[in-house]
């Protein structure tokens, strides 16, 4: 066989056997999408995470043109769903939802957590959720003053809880104990409406988590402080850590990441989705946001990525402080 027909032969083969693969490819980008679309959520049902975004994927969806479906992998602070999504084919069908905690935290204090943020390029910023220590209503605190007291008196009596271990509220109560200098038992739930549960139902004895105005207007917890550097509209009579003498200025993001790998066109469509949901359905959003607790934060790929990088910079001090620092 002469070589110039062998090699249109082998060209031939080729093509026959790769080309569709590669039309595919292209034509998932081009046609993206044409099925609904997974998020991930990294906490349980009914906590905020899922309130948030759920508001903000309804408005979404109606520019993509699919659903935007919320999948919940709570667990390890949202390392489990962070490293799910990393390990997903990248065809912009699966996205995460993740959290300062799983994002900024994590890294620093796990020593594997089965990610890094390197596996991910952000889509945008969602919201920003203040975080509040919170206390049963009606029991023996009605401050965080009054708290700190009973606690010096009592190393090592009272519980508290947080949305997972070493997680942003997590590291908010150790580093409150230390400045404080007092000792609590830490008793861990995978997400703020457990460990609000457990504390209605006086299984800790306080809490630190986010979303919890609904309890708090009913007269069901008292909010002893929260972690801003001002006060909240919402919340105008609850004074901050940093008030109290506690400069502890922590708050967190929610935000939506793909993995990376997934085509720009792709990336470009969430983007724009998410951008229009936001010009159009801003003041129903930002409405819907203050009754959780949170305000909304439109954040483009690079804002999102600044804003790691600094909240990464505030954990790590923060961590080495402590001791738990498990990735310098």
């Amino acid at each position: 066989m002469k070589k110039g027909k062998k090699f249109n032969m082998v060209v031939s083969i080729i093509l026959a056997v790769f080309g569709p693969l590669v039309m595919t490819e292209g034509a998932t980008a081009v046609d993206y999408p044409n099925r609904p679309v997974r998020m991930i959520v990294s906490f349980p049902p009914g906590g905020a995470a899922d309130s948030c975004s759920k508001i903000v994927a309804k408005r979404a969806s109606e520019f993509l043109g699919q659903p935007i479906v919320s999948e919940y992998k709570p667990g390890g602070g949202g390392t489990i769903a962070a490293a799910y999504v990393a390990k997903s084919k990248p065809d912009g069908y699966t996205l995460w939802l993740g959290s300062t905690s799983a994002a900024s935290v994590a890294p620093l204090v796990k020593t594997n957590p089965g990610y890094t943020m390197e596996d991910f390029v952000h889509i945008s910023g969602y919201a920003m959720g203040p975080q509040m220590i919170n206390a049963k209503k009606g029991g023996r605190w009605n401050t965080l003053h009054e708290f700190i007291a009973d606690a010096k008196q009592n190393p090592g009596k009272y519980t508290y809880t947080t949305p997972a271990a070493l997680g942003l509220n997590h590291l908010i109560i150790e580093a409150l104990c230390k400045k404080a200098g007092i000792k609590l038992t830490f008793v861990p739930f995978p997400g703020a409406a457990e460990a609000n549960a457990a504390l209605l139902g006086g299984h800790v004895d306080i809490t630190c988590t986010g979303g919890t105005m609904g309890l708090y207007e009913g007269g069901r917890l008292n909010v002893l402080a929260i972690s801003e550097e001002k006060r909240l509209k919402f919340y105008p009579e609850i004074p901050t850590l940093t008030e109290l003498g506690y400069p502890i200025v922590i708050s967190c993001l929610y935000f939506l990441s793909i993995p990376r790998g997934t085509p720009q066109e792709v990336i470009d469509k969430l983007y724009d989705a998410h951008k229009k949901a936001f010009a159009r359905y801003g003041e129903e959003i930002a409405a819907l946001l203050t009754k959780i607790e949170m305000f909304p934060s439109f954040l483009n790929h690079e804002e999102v990525r600044k804003w790691h990088h600094q909240e990464r910079g505030i954990f790590y001090e923060t961590a080495k402080e402590l001791g738990v620092l498990a990735n310098p």
